[in-house]
């Protein structure tokens, strides 16, 4: 008896121990979150992107230091290892008159300036010492982007309902900060809102956000001499299966169907020949290879080419879309044709839970007339092949 007692106490023992351990363990196995961003920080996503992609490091005690000021170089060298850039051997030698080729980022900084990203100053200095400002990160942010110019009018419209403190950018900056706000761009800590705080000096917290607001553009975007060296971008999308890429060029074949959006809402019964309607793209339309045609959100000048209202006994609706050419922001035509037709007639109505019934009635008794609600999804066949350079500004606008 006394030999199974101890038995038992020597077995609860080892069960106790082998808790503590696995608990001991639990409690002191490595965690990929820094200890001063845990999850739930404002930034957290963006950080940790970065740190798997190699592009940001914590410091040796495990901290990230996100409120941590940056200097010049030290953001330089974020931004070419974002953009991939460190490997880079063909990039011409800019000439700052603070900067000696001994300094430990004059590679990074010769390469970011070869490739139009990061400038110094009129006076002719790099100034890489000092703390990045705010406005300095959105103009880098913006040089990486080829995008279409914005009037400083225009910007002033965007940004003067937004930010309290706009008196505070330099004039200089206003039209890329204006078209960094369209896009969405501007990143602004919380307990801030409503303030661009242009001349303040960047975080590493907030860096962490612009970069990987600007790797999503650069997708898309990239400014003329990104485009040389960046690889093909890769963006998710409705895949265009017989698309294909002759260089930067993008074929389109004609009978390939594409599902667009029709943006106005139209009642069949009062629909007429020669009505004006706008289609637009509902998601990124891509190769198979992921390759971006036709960004969401582009819009299509089209017109009705056919309205036939639906009579008692005789027909239904019907009306037949007609796409013409791709618009930009403004509402105004690119010049690239896209000529695509749709067909659109009414749906079974439901007034018997019989389906047969439902399908005999819809046919038999007809006069059913329909509206195309906003936003609506019809598949649009293409008329005829559409040609698209896929690196020109047309994307951008």
């Amino acid at each position: 008896m006394n030999r199974m007692k101890t038995m038992l106490t020597k077995l609860l023992c080892l069960i106790a121990m082998f808790f503590a351990f696995t608990v001991s363990q639990a409690i002191c196995a490595p965690s990929d979150d820094f200890s001063d961003t845990h999850q739930g920080y404002w930034s957290y996503d963006a950080i940790m992107t970065l740190k798997k992609a190699g592009i940001l490091a914590g410091y040796p005690d495990g901290t990230f230091r996100p409120d941590e000021k940056v200097t010049r170089a030290e953001f330089t060298a974020m931004i070419t290892k974002a953009l991939g850039l460190r490997d880079a051997e063909d990039f011409s030698i800019t000439i700052y008159n603070d900067l000696s080729p001994k300094h430990w980022a004059y590679r990074d900084i010769q390469i970011a300036s070869h490739y139009d990203v990061m400038h110094g100053t009129p006076q002719g200095n790099f100034v890489a010492n000092g703390q990045v400002k705010r406005v300095e990160v959105i103009m880098t942010i913006m040089s990486a982007l080829n995008l279409k110019e914005m009037t400083p009018e225009d910007a002033m419209e965007i940004l003067s309902p937004v930010y309290s403190d706009l008196n505070q950018l330099p004039i200089w900056a206003l039209t890329r900060t204006g078209k960094a706000e369209q896009l969405h761009a501007i990143v602004v800590r919380p307990g801030e809102e409503g303030l661009l705080m242009p001349n303040r000096a960047a975080t590493r917290g907030e860096l962490a956000v612009f970069l990987t607001n600007m790797l999503e553009k650069v997708k898309i975007h990239p400014n003329k001499k990104l485009q040389t060296v960046l690889p093909q971008r890769k963006i998710d999308g409705y895949v265009v299966e017989n698309a294909y890429l002759d260089g930067n060029i993008a074929i389109i074949p004609a009978g390939t169907v594409l599902p667009l959006g029709v943006m106005n809402c139209i009642w069949s019964k009062e629909a007429k020949v020669g009505d004006e309607f706008t289609a637009r793209t509902l998601v990124n339309f891509v190769t198979k290879d992921k390759v971006l045609l036709i960004p969401i959100g582009k819009e299509i000048k089209g017109t009705i080419q056919k309205a036939k209202k639906g009579t008692t006994l005789v027909k239904n609706a019907q009306m037949v879309f007609q796409t013409e050419t791709l618009l930009n922001k403004e509402g105004s035509d690119t010049g690239i044709e896209f000529l695509t037709v749709a067909n659109a007639t009414p749906q079974v109505k439901e007034f018997t839970h019989n389906p047969i019934l439902q399908k005999i009635g819809f046919n038999v008794f007809k006069g059913h007339n329909f509206y195309t609600h906003e936003s609506q999804q019809l598949d649009f066949v293409l008329l005829e092949p559409v040609r698209l350079n896929i690196n020109k500004n047309w994307l951008a606008e």
